[in-house]
């Protein structure tokens, strides 16, 4: 079992973590000329925040395009998530859970859901801040030259779909090629400083309170953010680059 299994961004743990927001803006990931970005994920709402990530996180996306081989390009997948869109795919996933397992109850099923899709609080309430949320997080896979993503054993947008147990990094039932791409997708990020979720082998973050507590720091660089549209006490519209 990988180290930090058992611990998801909701865990106690995880959320004691103080938080000194270093203030960096948010940038818009397609104006790198190294990085590649996919279309709108999970629904519309999505489409004017996915790109979005901190200065610090799409620089070392930066540096960890220099460690793939000729040809193969990291893919953003979906950075920065309004809180509004992080609740609505967490009781999605909650849903599918509770059909799932109907012999659990809610608080069970509530915590299962958790380790894929954080919620914005705890099952009795307390307030959690969405690893996506502070726009530390970055979902993310390798494309070839012509744009086709490699065999990571599953496509990303089916991780709702599939089992649970499939979207594990170091899920054992892989072929060879499927494990051997997630390796180099968790080599690349980690060389660069960014830190995997041991139970989605595309999650990755820096700054933020999991990867805080997965290093060791004593305190996470990243806060709750919001994008230009909503009230928030997070980055200003001149924070984030035009689209």
């Amino acid at each position: 079992m990988q180290p930090h299994a058992k611990i998801t961004p909701s865990s106690s743990q995880v959320q004691a973590i103080p938080i000194a927001d270093c203030g960096e803006p948010l940038l818009d990931a397609s104006r790198s000329s190294l990085i590649r970005c996919g279309p709108p994920p999970e629904c519309p709402e999505t489409a004017p925040f996915y790109r979005l990530l901190r200065a610090g996180v799409l620089a070392r996306l930066e540096q960890a395009q220099q460690h793939l081989p000729a040809g193969l390009h990291l893919r953003v997948y979906e950075g920065y998530r309004h809180p509004k869109i992080q609740q609505m795919l967490f009781d999605a996933q909650w849903r599918r859970t509770q059909i799932a397992h109907p012999d659990q109850n809610a608080a069970w099923c509530y915590a299962q859901a958790a380790m894929l899709a954080s919620p914005l609080c705890t099952f009795t309430g307390t307030p959690i801040i969405p690893p996506h949320s502070t726009g530390g997080a970055v979902d993310v896979d390798i494309v070839d030259a012509a744009g086709q993503p490699l065999n990571f054993g599953m496509a990303l947008c089916d991780w709702g779909e599939v089992a649970p147990e499939l979207c594990a990094t170091q899920y054992p039932g892989l072929t060879d090629t499927a494990a051997r791409h997630r390796q180099l997708l968790v080599e690349v990020m980690t060389a660069a400083g960014l830190v995997n979720y041991p139970r989605e082998w595309w999650h990755f973050s820096y700054g933020d309170q999991y990867w805080a507590c997965v290093t060791g720091s004593a305190q996470a660089r990243y806060g709750a953010v919001h994008a230009p549209g909503f009230h928030a006490d997070g980055a200003s519209q001149g924070d984030v680059g035009e689209k």
